[in-house]
């Protein structure tokens, strides 16, 4: 139980010596991505493997692709990324955050449900909060951690957006968490780049 307890506090703890030293992340469609398209990623070590045990999921971290020039940035809620901006949401290159020196596996949504305009304002909303200080707390309580920075600003565009929010029973923070795999479950979150293998778009048969 403790060591979940440190698990659920470190909710995207990466186990990486000096996170400033990795191999950039590279794929030949990098230029497809877009403004709004969310990245989910799971890391090495029993940290991740953990917080994929205790949420049932397969991604331990999600972040929004808020810039695409001159290069692809995302924004993200985390605890220690980068070690001279501990707990905080970062504006990190897709290239350091996909690094295969730090992400086991990942995979790129596009939320389609969203038309052009509103994936725009979701990025821009979430890029808004870049510097505030990463809070993880139950959703009864004021919170900011990497699954909520998302869901509030999607809340606000789509108001009837219903995500999966999951009770832990742990002391000290009993209460309902929000975990990466939710947005998958979304009708409309279209998944489009997973291992650097492109997906295809499935269309309906016409007859």
């Amino acid at each position: 139980m403790i060591v979940i307890i440190a698990i659920i506090h470190y909710f995207e703890i990466n186990p990486f010596r000096d996170p400033r030293i990795y191999d950039p992340w590279e794929s030949t469609y990098l230029n497809e991505l877009e403004v709004g398209d969310i990245v989910f990623r799971t890391a090495y070590g029993k940290e991740s493997r953990m917080i994929q045990l205790v949420s049932g999921g397969d991604y331990s971290h999600i972040a929004v692709i808020t810039e695409v020039s001159p290069e692809i940035k995302v924004t993200h809620a985390t605890t220690n990324d980068h070690p001279d901006k501990l707990n905080q949401v970062l504006l990190t290159p897709i290239t350091e955050f996909l690094s295969p020196t730090f992400a086991k596996t990942y995979l790129i949504a596009r939320p389609d449900f969203l038309d052009s305009m509103a994936k725009t304002l979701f990025a821009k909303e979430v890029a808004q909060k870049i510097g505030e200080p990463y809070v993880l707390t139950s959703r009864s309580l004021e919170n900011l951690y990497c699954t909520t920075l998302l869901e509030v600003p999607l809340r606000s565009l789509v108001p009837e957006l219903t995500l999966k929010w999951q009770a832990l029973q742990v002391p000290g923070m009993p209460g309902d968490y929000l975990f990466p795999d939710a947005f998958l479950d979304i009708a409309g979150m279209r998944q489009i780049l997973k291992d650097d293998v492109w997906l295809p778009t499935l269309n309906p048969v016409v007859e």
